[in-house]
């Protein structure tokens, strides 16, 4: 199998919660012989004196950079010591979520890997605010590592599906990222009305499962009724044992309610094992045209 991910984002605020997901980051890196992009932004944002009012001294700036730098050379130089990888480090500054969904683009990389809090100073039961907006604006996959998760070996695969979304492109590239590990499938198919397991879509959910049972992957499928999915998928996840979950987190078709305000965020806020996240290709397209329209409007040259 033709490896897909050669390049692995992992950002990092050098919280506990980070360090979980580096350490899953390097794992994977090791299974796809892959490059690990260190990734740590230095946020724009003012400093408060005393008397609250907003200050922002060169001085007061340069020494916060070199903290966090030391601290990014630091865990490199660790890394490096310790795995057989290629590391490389990047520090930029400005807004996190909007720094890393540019260089993912640009690099490029194939993969983001995140923990469920950093970034946002966020350590509440809801997903950080840098980590949601990865998710929703990132033309990437994003792999969401929770507090605490302490293995990479993906043998049970929850992929849940839905009407109008491609499932076979999905279900290539969660096959590429598993690598030729062997594992088990638990399909998952949600619909609101009887005619949504015809035509189109239930040709692609044949394809996919016919593909598994070709290779020769062990498989099972469910079919459910909203309106609850995320609550839904998070009790197949336990009584199925996943240790991890395949999401797709497009705004798309009518199921728009259910993505990236109540199911991504609920499955992603909640779930104790990974989150694999992934955006349609139409939903891409249209994230990069709106990009493409922001950088014409503010006077940038497109080719």
């Amino acid at each position: 199998m033709q490896n897909h991910f050669r390049n692995i984002l992992v950002a990092t605020d050098f919280s506990q919660s980070c360090k979980d997901a580096i350490d899953t980051a390097i794992a994977i890196c090791k299974k796809h012989q892959a490059v690990l992009h260190l990734f740590h932004v230095v946020e724009n944002r003012y400093l408060l004196s005393e008397d609250k009012l907003e200050v922002s001294t060169e001085a007061i700036r340069n020494e916060i950079d070199q903290a966090s730098r030391s601290q990014l050379y630091n865990l490199y130089e660790l890394i490096v010591r310790n795995h057989s990888i290629s590391v490389q480090i990047h520090m930029p500054t400005g807004i996190p979520y909007d720094e890393i969904c540019k260089t993912a683009t640009e690099v490029p990389v194939d993969l983001i890997v995140m923990g469920t809090h950093g970034l946002s100073g966020s350590r509440d039961s809801f997903i950080g605010t840098t980590t949601y907006n990865v998710i929703k604006n990132a033309i990437k996959p994003v792999l969401i590592i929770p507090y605490g998760f302490g293995t990479v070996d993906f043998k049970n695969v929850l992929f849940p599906v839905r009407p109008g979304q491609r499932i076979f492109a999905k279900y290539e590239l969660v096959d590429a990222f598993l690598t030729n590990a062997p594992v088990i499938y638990k399909v998952v198919v949600f619909r609101t009305d009887e005619k949504e397991l015809s035509g189109p879509y239930n040709h692609e959910l044949g394809k996919m499962i016919n593909s598994m049972i070709g290779k020769g992957v062990a498989c099972s499928k469910e079919i459910h009724t909203g309106p609850d999915f995320a609550e839904k998928v998070l009790e197949i996840s336990s009584s199925f044992s996943a240790d991890l979950i395949a999401v797709n987190a497009s705004l798309e078709y009518k199921w728009s309610q259910f993505f990236l305000g109540t199911y991504t965020q609920e499955i992603v806020n909640h779930a104790k094992v990974p989150v694999l996240c992934f955006r349609s290709a139409v939903d891409i397209a249209s994230t990069l045209a709106e990009t493409k329209g922001k950088m014409s409007t503010a006077g940038f040259k497109l080719n």
